[in-house]
């Protein structure tokens, strides 16, 4: 079957029982979002109380946040090779057995490290397959038309849950203790997997068939992915300045801001807590609002390197209020960095949500999880560099210029965004237009695993 019938099979779909799926999809996702972070902060809890070891509570984390980032590179193609609601259902599930499991223990007063390590790690692999593909599935329920505003109600439920899952959090480990919250997420993640259970995918948009044997090896099938991604061209270029965006962004809101505010403004934690919500702010209303808006001003061509000037920009502005304000007046630096990182948390929502749209609507079927997971990886995989950088950068020159490096270099991004003719071109396209054009003008990028695919819906 080609891939315009079965984009036609897919549109024909996606009417009232695709926005009633989206909804069930997106619920799903905004409340297991919130459940995982929710988990991840009651687990940091339960080490730190057992052990006292802010160090160890560290090690914890990244392996968490390891298993997720490697998860998405090595099995991104088991969303798109089988059928997508029992992969989101079967990693609920898994997710919901390995919270149970902790609670359990957490209750009992039974403290393993490996145990926990083991079941910090079941958690990431689980998140890390399940995320791309709640975003990859919006194509299969939506049609071409309804893709872009799918995609940025998804960007502002995510937004809202990284900006509210800390914080509920918070209030309910305070009174309930972090075991109490273990087994609210554990519940919560069960809820999402009956959401879940409810999704009607349509069909025809996978590979793997019922009674179908297929010999290709998990190895292929994950260099598929990255093969995809390296040969289509706007998606590569994309992919070096997402790299170098997430190199960035990363260290600033875990190192640079922290550290800043710990040296100069020490024993007034409500200005890291209110700088670094402006920025969660800035995403929601970015995602929400001004994302649409720019795009019937500016056009998508235009409002993706806008976005990675926004987004710099901030960051220096960041740097140059703090220069001026100085350590004397907390109040000034707070109202003044916190209104600049609003303006980036938009402009990060102005690249990723047109450019997740076009990843959506461009890619094939037969691979669109995979591009997804790939890109995801790839932007995952600096952001420990990035820590590290910034780190040095800090300790040698101070806060303040790491966050006019950092800025600068994603300002550059912004340049480079906008003179590159290849991108732009794919950002100018209209959205029904988009669809499946990356394998109409790159089919060499999709040829290994696209025989197989035709074979399956022959």
């Amino acid at each position: 079957m080609t891939e315009a019938a079965r984009s036609g099979r897919a549109d024909a779909g996606s009417t009232g029982a695709g926005v009633r799926d989206f909804a069930l999809l997106q619920t799903a996702g905004f409340c297991g979002s919130m459940a995982t972070r929710c988990l991840e902060i009651a687990v940091a809890w339960w080490v730190l109380d057992k052990t006292g070891n802010s160090a160890l509570l560290g090690v914890v984390l990244g392996v968490g946040i390891g298993a997720d980032v490697l998860s998405r590179g090595a099995l991104g193609w088991v969303g798109d090779r089988f059928r997508p609601q029992r992969v989101i259902l079967y990693c609920f599930l898994a997710s919901a057995v390995v919270s149970a499991i902790l609670t359990a223990l957490a209750f009992a007063g039974v403290y393993h490290l490996w145990t926990v390590l083991l079941g910090v790690v079941l958690l990431g692999v689980s998140l890390g397959l399940r995320e791309p593909l709640l975003m990859s599935t919006i194509r299969s329920l939506m049609d071409a038309s309804a893709v872009a505003g799918a995609v940025r109600v998804r960007s502002a439920m995510m937004s809202l849950s990284s900006f509210a899952g800390p914080v509920v959090a918070g209030v309910l480990i305070g009174p309930l203790g972090y075991s109490a919250v273990l087994g609210a997420t554990c519940c919560v993640i069960l809820v999402c997997a009956a959401l879940a259970a409810l999704l009607r995918v349509p069909e025809g948009e996978r590979t793997e068939e019922p009674g179908e044997t297929d010999t290709t090896g998990w190895a292929t099938e994950a260099k598929a992915g990255f093969r995809a991604i390296r040969r289509v061209v706007p998606e590569w270029r994309l992919a070096l300045l997402t790299m170098v965006v997430d190199f960035a962004l990363f260290p600033v809101f875990a190192l640079v801001v922290p550290v800043l505010v710990a040296a100069h403004y020490p024993g007034k934690t409500w200005v890291l807590s209110v700088v670094e919500s402006a920025f969660g702010v800035g995403m929601i209303a970015g995602s929400a609002v001004l994302v649409r808006k720019s795009n019937s001003l500016l056009g998508r061509r235009h409002t993706v390197p806008a976005g990675f000037a926004l987004l710099g920009a901030g960051f220096i502005g960041t740097g140059l209020v703090f220069g001026a304000t100085g350590p004397a007046m907390p109040l000034a630096f707070t109202v003044g960095s916190s209104a600049l990182l609003m303006l980036s948390g938009a402009g990060l929502c102005m690249v990723t949500v047109n450019t997740g749209t076009v990843r959506l609507l461009a890619t094939p079927s037969s691979h669109r999880n995979r591009m997804v997971a790939a890109a995801s990886f790839l932007s995952g995989i600096v952001m420990p560099l990035g820590s590290v950088s910034s780190g040095l950068i800090s300790r040698v020159s101070g806060e303040r210029w790491a966050l006019l490096v950092l800025g600068g270099a994603i300002c550059l991004c912004a340049v480079v965004a906008a003179c590159d003719r290849a991108l732009t071109r794919f950002l100018a396209i209209p959205d029904e237009e988009l669809d499946g054009a990356y394998l109409r003008e790159f089919p060499h990028a999709f040829q290994v695993s696209e025989p197989r695919t035709q074979k399956a819906h022959a």
